[in-house]
């Protein structure tokens, strides 16, 4: 059984509850989510919200919803998809405003999910799809030390995407 929730020094990650769809929904309206399909309509939202919260519970893992500890603000979405389209489980991570980028949250929460992935989920590789023009997306992917892996099969969806591979489980104490 999956943990709901994780903890790292600044930041809470839980499995998303209704009270958290507000947040995402603004975050899929506006063009910061043009790297994660968007932007969307609230119904739209409202599926992809719903989406996930199936994934977790078919695979026992999905998206967390990131809160700051201090102020329970919502930043955004970090976690683990496995999709019949995506050939190996994406560590992938979503901050929902510019005004919290720069303060390493998203590697924060990214290096707790994947220590979760690998360590409690026993999954054996971990890959992020990344879009060459996505550089914040990369800077965080190469913060985590996962490097470009021309040799990995792509997302058919997309296969202009980068895979980055992340370091393999015993690097990742």
């Amino acid at each position: 059984m999956s943990p709901l929730s994780l903890n790292t020094d600044r930041l809470t990650l839980r499995k998303p509850e209704a009270r958290d769809f507000d947040a995402f929904a603004d975050f899929v309206s506006r063009d910061r989510s043009k790297w994660v399909g968007g932007p969307s309509t609230r119904e739209e939202a409202k599926e992809g919200f719903a989406e996930n919260l199936r994934h977790w519970d078919e695979h026992g893992y999905g998206y967390f919803h990131v809160e700051r500890r201090e102020d329970a603000a919502a930043l955004g979405r970090v976690g683990i998809r496995k999709s019949n389209h995506r050939p190996e489980p994406e560590v992938a991570y979503s901050l929902y405003a510019d005004e919290f980028e720069g303060h390493g949250y998203a590697t924060e929460a990214a290096i707790a999910v994947r220590h979760w992935g690998y360590h409690t989920l026993g999954l054996p590789k971990l890959v992020s799809y990344i879009d060459p023009a996505n550089i914040a997306s990369a800077a965080v992917a190469t913060r985590l030390n996962a490097r470009p892996d021309g040799t990995a099969p792509g997302w058919n969806a997309h296969p202009d995407l980068t895979v980055y591979r992340h370091p393999a489980p015993e690097d990742c104490l």
